[in-house]
């Protein structure tokens, strides 16, 4: 797991980067930074599992980094010499906090669930990805939605619309169902027929058999259940191209 150090204070770099290298050999460290904006421009460069994020940095506060990234990718654990921001963290909804000076049992606790977490997922993803697939390698006509009891099986060809929230994915049928998965669309998009399915965004996967209109002025996409979905400039031709093959 990729980990970068977000902090003023080199002492507490220096001190974070000894006690993860001795204590938490599963954490790699990709990087530093002082600033909300070297953090902006390290996380965007590096992609880290996690961040550890100090609360006060040169008078400002460490939640900022949040206006950049409204839904991160990322697990964020915030590090204060203050117990008073405790509450903000958890608010903000941060994956952990730790209180300085750090303790070397909290941040093995919390490495620790971190990495379990991680390969509960990844094991996750493999059921979901042998459930889509025949033992012939032929893909079945269902995808498996993890749900909180256990998995929704949902007819493929039924899928209107993928849509990306952060860490989780918001799924619509042509029904009017809804569920939200804790997979990230990108996982969605690796399982799902290519000829079929097509990201026109971000943030958007779509089933190219229920588009029912293009606004090239808006650069929006009508889909059947009165749905909506942006298609990104990049995107455009591409999809232009695939949509007019349907």
């Amino acid at each position: 797991m990729k980990f970068i150090i977000i902090d003023d204070d080199p002492t507490c770099i220096t001190t974070l980067e000894k006690i993860i290298a001795e204590y938490c050999p599963q954490l790699q460290l990709s990087g530093t930074a002082n600033t909300i904006e070297d953090s902006v421009r390290l996380i965007n460069s590096t992609q880290p599992d996690l961040v550890l994020l100090d609360v006060e940095i040169h008078g400002n506060l460490g939640f900022e980094l949040f206006n950049y990234f409204p839904n991160p990718d990322f697990e964020v654990v915030f590090t204060t010499a203050h117990e008073k921001y405790a509450l903000q963290a958890i608010k903000r909804s941060c994956y952990d906090y730790l209180l300085k000076p750090i303790s070397i049992p909290e941040i093995v606790a919390i490495t620790s669930k971190l990495e379990a977490e991680q390969k509960s997922r990844s094991e996750e993803h493999i059921r979901v990805l042998l459930n889509n697939l025949e033992p012939s390698g032929h893909q079945r006509h269902k995808i498996a939605i993890p749900s909180p009891t256990g998995y929704v099986f949902v007819q493929i060809e039924e899928i209107v619309l993928f849509e990306g929230d952060g860490k989780y994915t918001k799924i619509t049928t042509a029904d009017g169902n809804r569920y939200l998965s804790t997979k990230n669309i990108g996982e969605f998009e690796s399982l799902l027929p290519a000829e079929r399915f097509f990201r026109t965004h971000k943030s958007w996967l779509v089933n190219l058999l229920f588009v029912k209109n293009y606004d090239k002025s808006s650069s929006r996409l009508y889909l059947n259940g009165n749905l909506t979905a942006e298609v990104s400039i990049r995107k455009r031709d591409d999809f232009l191209k695939l949509f007019e093959r349907v």
